[in-house]
């Protein structure tokens, strides 16, 4: 499994467990969190669970599942970087229509980065 089979699945592994992940949340801090803040603190959220997993391990749950990591595509030298553009592209909706023409999306272009099967 590779390409774009690969990337699929792990966008609906980790999409998955965001949302579970994100309930889970929710029915914890329910009493504690103002209804017109739950949009804004799913975007943290949403930043932190990429950023942070790709970051510190070079995977998210999803892509250890299926034994994939983010690599830079070029040097390590500004790798903080590349993992926050990375993460920033993944809310634009093009971004994972871009899938749909390229094996690479705007996220992996954008920061230079690739996912590579171990």
């Amino acid at each position: 499994m590779g390409g774009k089979s690969l990337r699929f699945i792990n966008f609906l592994l980790d999409s998955a467990i965001f949302f579970a992940l994100l309930i889970i949340f929710w029915l914890i801090f329910k009493n504690v969190i103002n209804r017109e803040y739950v949009k804004w603190i799913s975007f943290v959220l949403f930043f932190l669970y990429y950023f942070l997993f790709e970051y510190i391990i070079g995977q998210t749950l999803g892509k250890m599942i299926t034994k994939s990591r983010v690599i830079s595509a070029s040097d390590k030298k500004h790798y903080f970087i590349r993992i926050i553009y990375r993460t920033l592209m993944r809310f634009i909706i093009f971004d994972t229509l871009s899938y749909l023409f390229t094996d690479r999306g705007l996220h992996d272009r954008i920061s230079k980065t690739n996912v590579i099967k171990l």
